[in-house]
């Protein structure tokens, strides 16, 4: 089948060789019967495969010592390469996924799925141990000019204007019910004390003549 899809490899024993994929599986490792030979002490003999699946290949670790990984992360299972990802095998070994094309063409095919893609995240660089950290000069204080913490302060009274003086405490109101309660009592007084006069004006005015002469209030011969 032709080759559409190859691997070059950007670091290890042969850096720079390109292994074109011409197969529907192919093998990575050490053993010389692979698709895929590196010769490197931390590959195993049967490291990782391709296979072709759709319009890709897939790669797979083959349960190897040192790991297979991809943008690095490492492998756990099958996973669908992307023109331009970067397969590292171990720690030392490097592989670029590219479009089988003319250099030029590949070239510059990598570079700009490369550049698309985000870089890793780097660390905040920790200071030195032994080393103490450069702390801000603090800022300076100079005092206030003679008289300028005074003006504009208006001045605070005498403990001795206070002296003697009784402090104001608000009345309260007394409570509605007392105030109802005194009305009510007022009233029937009002009412007790108009009836009283009314019971004793009327008295007066029928009372018998023998009653009224018993006050000595009348010229003689008034009464009878």
């Amino acid at each position: 089948m032709p080759s559409s899809f190859r691997l070059v490899m950007r670091s290890g024993p042969t850096a720079g060789k390109v292994f074109p994929l011409e197969k529907g599986e192919i093998l990575i490792g050490r053993d010389l019967n692979n698709e895929v030979v590196i010769n490197d002490p931390e590959i195993s003999r049967r490291h990782a495969r391709l296979y072709l699946q759709g319009n890709t290949y897939v790669l797979e670790d083959l349960g190897s010592t040192n790991g297979t990984f991809v943008g690095g992360q490492r492998l756990t299972g099958p996973y669908p390469l992307r023109i331009g990802e970067v397969i590292t095998l171990g720690e030392r070994v490097t592989l670029v996924f590219e479009l089988n094309l003319p250099d030029t063409e590949a070239t510059v095919a990598s570079a700009s799925v490369q550049a698309a893609q985000p870089g890793p995240v780097q660390p905040p660089v920790q200071p030195t141990a032994g080393y103490p950290q450069a702390q801000p000069a603090p800022m300076p204080v100079y005092p206030p000019p003679a008289g300028a913490g005074y003006q504009g302060q208006a001045p605070l009274p005498s403990q001795g204007a206070y002296a003697g003086q009784v402090p104001y405490v608000a009345e309260t109101e007394p409570p509605r019910s007392q105030n109802r309660t005194v009305m009510i009592l007022l009233i029937i007084l009002a009412v007790i004390l108009v009836v009283t006069c009314l019971c004793i004006g009327i008295f007066l005015w029928n009372a018998p003549l023998e009653f009224w002469c018993q006050f000595p209030i009348w010229p003689a011969g008034a009464c009878p």
